[in-house]
C-alpha cells in the first residue's frame, strides 16, 4: 500500500510539473505528450479502477510536436464518463501514431448510460471546448469525430503536423 500511494504521488507530480513548466509553450514533443499520458493513466489504475482493462498502443516518429495538453482532456473523458461510470467490464483502448506528419489519435471506451438529469445538462461541454481549441490551434489541419454506439464511445482524432 505504502509503494502505491509513493507511486501515485510521483505520477501526480509529473503531470503537475507537465501542465505548470509547458502551459505557455506553444508546442512541445510528441514524446513529453506521451510520457503525459503514461503518467496519467497509472495514476488512474492507482485510483480506483482494479478490474479496468486499459491499453495504451503508440508508435510516433521522433522530433514532432503539438500543442501541449491537446489529447490528455480526450483521455480525461474515457476515465470520467467510461470507466467511472460504474460500467461492467471497463476498458479503455488508446492508439496514438504517426505518419507523414499525420497524428491520429484514437480512444475507445464502454460506459453505462446515466440517467441523472442534472448530469445530461452539462453533457459535451468539455468536447465542445476541444472541437473549439482543435479550430483555433489547428484551423483545417485536423479531423475530429466522435461515435457514441451501442454504449462505446470512440474519438478519432487526426492533426496534420506540418507547419
Amino acid at each position: 500500500m505504502k509503494k502505491e500511494i509513493t507511486n501515485a504521488i510521483l505520477q501526480l507530480s509529473d503531470i503537475l510539473r507537465y501542465v505548470i513548466y509547458n502551459e505557455k509553450t506553444d508546442t512541445i514533443s510528441l514524446e513529453k505528450e506521451i510520457n503525459l499520458i503514461k503518467n496519467y493513466i497509472n495514476f488512474e489504475k492507482n485510483r480506483h479502477i482494479k478490474n479496468a482493462k486499459i491499453s495504451f498502443q503508440h508508435k510516433v516518429d521522433n522530433g514532432l510536436k503539438i500543442y501541449p495538453m491537446l489529447l490528455l482532456p480526450l483521455l480525461e473523458n474515457s476515465f470520467k464518463h467510461g470507466l467511472k461510470s460504474d460500467v461492467k467490464n471497463p476498458y479503455i483502448d488508446v492508439h496514438l501514431s504517426t505518419k507523414n506528419k499525420k497524428l491520429e489519435f484514437i480512444i475507445a471506451n464502454n460506459f453505462k448510460e446515466i440517467t441523472n438529469n442534472v448530469f445530461k445538462e452539462k453533457k459535451g461541454i468539455g468536447l465542445q471546448n476541444i472541437k473549439e481549441n482543435l479550430a483555433i490551434i489547428y484551423p483545417e489541419k485536423h479531423h475530429f469525430t466522435i461515435k457514441n454506439k451501442e454504449n462505446i464511445f470512440t474519438i478519432h482524432l487526426t492533426v496534420d503536423l506540418e507547419k
